[in-house]
């Protein structure tokens, strides 16, 4: 009865979340339209930068946040729930107000040393609304997550995904050429509006569903007691996020970098950034959905089963969420590998993708059981082992890029090797880690 109901959970959110990134995708083909090769080579120049600031602010909110409500329900402590709530929504709003002002002091010399254009700075400011909205939202969506109840908020995330159509069309119509910054700035202008009515819907559903019981002073002591497991539990992961997100950022550079003194120049060089972190990337992430909507529903369930006892059931569940994710990577990866130069054209209409795509599809197998296995160690209570097979990861990444986008025959296919041969390793040390405690539970 509990696996089915665990099944059921994870067809809904896989369904709504395969409909999002169907959305998210067709976004990103709009978006290359719009900005070409070039510009989408810009804008995985500001992502990863923007992606560093809010993975500071909401990294780990949102698994923390359902590990605590799903306790909390399953004790039938309501009042302790609300109570959480209510606690880590001020305090995550906080925050995200001390990262805005860092975000407005480091805008500037982030734009014109880290990324080499004074101009970039407005498209990193721009995500300063963003922060503000995704503070609150994080905690909600949490909140359902632990409780199992996806589909309204699911149904709300779709209807944001679809509002960045109009929006953006509108924002660049009225005011694209009106102002003096690059249009990656309304990107992340359309991002905030659509999240802004998320958060308003996701408030009105919280306030209609929330179980009637009386409500906890807040204490200092009642604080304390609700940040310490939250900011215990979400630093780790926090730091795993903001470490990729810091290494996705200098990567980015690096290969433009590495890529300029092999002989391109600065536009070649974005062109090919922008097709390989623009194009392909997403291509890849697509199926990944699938794998991050499993082991949304499993990393409470498991956390759960820990704490009661069921060491047995949470084992199983480990095994059969890493049968998924290889499953799903291999099944990436034949399509992938036959129908390369097809999606490449299909898609993108380039002509050049098909070797990018096939072996991004060669890939995909190691990269899906590797993310698998990272959010099995944060659902088991190991995200401090997690933390530090990513930092291992993502040093060799670096040094990886470093060696192979240099080597002229590579360029740009180097990115996919260093990829490949890091997340080799990290898989190994998850698997190992899982496996030793895996041992302690017989």
């Amino acid at each position: 009865m509990f696996f089915g109901k665990v099944k059921q959970n994870i067809m809904v959110l896989t369904i709504s979340n395969l409909i999002i990134g169907l959305i998210e995708f067709v976004f990103n083909m709009y978006l290359s339209r719009i900005l070409g090769a070039e510009g989408l080579g810009v804008l995985s120049l500001v992502s990863p930068i923007n992606a560093l600031f809010l993975s500071f602010m909401t990294e780990g909110l949102v698994v923390t946040t359902s590990k605590i409500s799903a306790r909390c329900q399953s004790s039938g402590n309501y009042s302790a729930m609300e109570s959480s709530i209510r606690i880590t929504t001020v305090f995550s709003f906080l925050w995200s107000l001390c990262l805005t002002g860092l975000v407005w002091l480091t805008a500037k010399p982030l734009a014109a040393w880290f990324l080499g254009d004074a101009n970039l700075v407005y498209p990193i400011l721009a995500t300063c609304p963003l922060m503000l909205l995704m503070s609150i939202s994080n905690i909600v969506k949490g909140h359902f997550l632990g409780l199992s109840k996806i589909k309204v908020p699911a149904a709300i995330n779709i209807s944001e995904k679809l509002l960045r159509f109009p929006i953006l069309y509108c924002l660049i119509r009225f005011l694209l050429g009106t102002a003096d910054f690059p249009p990656v700035t309304l990107v992340y202008l359309c991002y905030a509006i659509g999240e802004m009515q998320s958060v308003l819907f996701l408030l009105i559903y919280y306030k209609r569903t929330k179980p009637a019981a009386p409500r906890i002073p807040v204490t200092p002591g009642e604080i304390r007691r609700t940040l310490k497991p939250l900011i215990l539990g979400a630093a780790p992961i926090c730091m795993t996020q903001c470490l990729l997100e810091f290494v996705n950022a200098f990567s980015s550079v690096i290969v433009k970098s590495r890529l300029c003194a092999i002989g391109c120049t600065a536009a070649e060089a974005l062109s090919l950034l922008g097709k390989y972190k623009g194009m392909v990337f997403p291509l890849m992430n697509y199926p990944m959905i699938l794998v991050g909507s499993t082991c949304s529903i499993v990393v409470p369930r498991i956390a759960t089963m820990i704490a009661s006892g069921k060491s047995r059931c949470a084992s199983r569940l480990i095994k059969r969420a890493l049968l998924l994710a290889l499953s799903i990577g291999c099944l990436t990866g034949l399509v992938f590998w036959f129908f390369a130069d097809q999606m490449g054209v299909f898609f993108y209409k380039q002509e050049d993708l098909g070797p990018m795509i096939r072996l991004a599809g060669f890939c995909s197998p190691l990269l899906y059981v590797t993310a698998a296995t990272t959010s099995l160690l944060i659902s088991i209570g190991k995200e401090a082992q997690s933390f530090r097979n990513s930092l291992l990861q993502q040093l060799l990444l670096l040094i990886f890029l470093i060696l192979f986008t240099g080597i002229p025959a590579l360029n740009i296919y180097g990115y996919i090797a260093a990829i490949a041969l890091s997340n080799t390793v990290l898989l190994l040390q998850n698997l190992y880690a899982l496996r030793r405690e895996q041992e302690k539970w017989r």
